[in-house]
């Protein structure tokens, strides 16, 4: 499958002007309209809500725990009977939700408080950073226990164990797919003038979960080989739920998620340089989550910086009359999809005995080299290569 003719060698000054669309008020929280396919009814089977859906769709409101004991809210609290779950939570991106650098320079440039309801969601968490733009020792706790576990004042979990001092909720759809997509699958705000998010539109700006549950009924998903169960009944920790007690929850930032994803080879046919992306262990697309999100490839040659091929696999966005922003351009990788970029070396300038160096980079902000670093990688490199033309092996016939 080939690149789109208009990406496959844009110059740069281009693919800087098309990223501009990108651009939006923070790195994304929020929840979308309902997820279909999602086990999202009543633990009762009434029909009725879940139990843990406490807000409407689209974050414009924060997730309400039902009560301000910090027994209850506080992650080291938890700590004292749950190390393990607790030591996999303090690793991961969800402990960083509010306090990672990349999510916070995009913050305060635009600081909306739509932003922090999937970022520290809980409303006392809210309610510290409108007190205190840093927000306070639970609004650093970012996407915590309580985040997740805490409804109504009660633990909430698919199962209680006997031995638990809990008031516990049980709940069977706890942590599915429908519950991910409260902060993993939603539309575009339109923001009121004065910058709160005053409803959302009908144009998903995060769909992780409904491309998962997509590729799922079309048996399209590469499960990890310590799956068990049948497929039907796997959902998102099957492949996330990392660590010593399932609660690290990694991602794209985990550099051993991004080896299991994504492939990267590369190939010489006769003076053509063929270099093929593929989305081969993800069960949603890649790049998925936040807008900014993208897959670049790049073959250049030292001397000939000017003839550099680039290509880049990601979305492209514009504003909607209607409000808010639109999707106009889609490149990601589906699951199993494969791109396949064919680069003619004589394209690529300089000395014919010069080595061609080829990269690619799975980048998480706009401009993976920022005028001010956000304290932690923009981008990580996936496949990097510098080698004459001779020594790439032949392609397969």
């Amino acid at each position: 499958m080939s690149t789109h003719p208009t990406q496959a060698r844009a110059p740069r000054r281009l693919w800087w002007a098309l990223s501009a669309l990108a651009a939006v008020a923070c790195t994304g929280p929020g929840q979308p309209t309902p997820v279909s396919g999602t086990s999202a009814g009543s633990a009762s089977g009434d029909g009725a809500a879940p139990v843990w859906q406490v807000r409407g769709p689209g974050g414009l409101a924060a997730i309400e725990p039902g009560t301000r004991d910090s027994a209850l809210l506080s992650a080291q609290a938890c700590s004292d009977c749950h190390e393990a779950q607790h030591r996999d939570w303090a690793q991961s991106r969800h402990a960083l939700a509010w306090t990672n650098g990349i999510f916070q320079s995009e913050y305060r440039r635009k600081p909306r408080r739509w932003c922090v309801h999937c970022h520290a969601p809980l409303a006392p968490q809210v309610d510290e950073v409108e007190a205190e733009a840093d927000g306070g020792a639970l609004a650093e706790q970012g996407v915590s226990c309580a985040a997740c576990h805490v409804r109504a004042g009660r633990i909430l979990a698919r199962s209680h164990h006997p031995d638990s001092p809990h008031d516990t909720q049980v709940a069977a759809d706890f942590g599915g797919p429908s519950f991910c997509a409260d902060c993993h699958q939603f539309s575009f705000p339109v923001f009121a003038l004065d910058g709160h998010a005053e409803r959302s539109t009908d144009f998903p700006m995060q769909a992780t979960v409904s491309q998962f549950l997509a590729a799922r009924r079309a048996g399209k998903v590469p499960w990890p080989a310590e799956a068990t169960g049948p497929a039907e009944a796997r959902d998102c920790r099957t492949c996330h739920a990392r660590g010593e007690a399932g609660h690290a929850y990694q991602g794209a930032h985990e550099p051993a998620m991004l080896e299991r994803a994504l492939a990267t080879s590369v190939c010489r046919d006769d003076q053509v340089i063929v270099v093929t992306v593929e989305n081969r262990g993800a069960g949603h697309n890649v790049p998925t989550g936040d807008i900014h999100r993208h897959l670049v490839v790049r073959v250049w040659r030292s001397t000939a910086p000017e003839h550099l091929f680039e290509a880049f696999l990601g979305r492209r966005f514009e504003p909607d009359p209607s409000g808010g922003k639109r999707t106009t351009w889609d490149s990601t990788l589906a699951p199993a999809e494969r791109r396949r970029y064919r680069v003619p070396v004589a394209d690529l300038g300089g000395e014919p005995d010069e080595p061609v160096a080829i990269e690619a980079r799975y980048v998480y902000v706009l401009d993976e080299h920022p005028r001010r670093s956000p304290g932690e990688p923009t981008y990580r490199v996936l496949y990097e290569r510098r080698a004459p033309i001779e020594e790439l092996s032949p392609c397969a016939p």
